[in-house]
């Protein structure tokens, strides 16, 4: 099960990431948002913003069930 758990998690840190920052890139600009690179969204800070959400909810639902 741990083998298949991480991997999944980072997918989905790596998704909330690139909302995040499309969110931001769509509040000062009207045309269309070229994806960021894994390198952009790290020195961004959208990353490690983006980890601390998802874990957050993973141990959200984890101790309501």
């Amino acid at each position: 099960m741990a083998g298949k758990f991480w991997p999944r998690v980072r997918e989905l840190i790596w998704q909330k990431a690139e909302e995040l920052h499309a969110a931001d890139f769509h509040k000062g600009h009207t045309e269309n948002i070229t994806p960021p690179t894994k390198q952009e969204l790290r020195e961004g800070g959208y990353f490690y913003q983006a980890k601390l959400m998802v874990l957050r909810d993973l141990h959200r639902r984890g101790s309501q069930g």
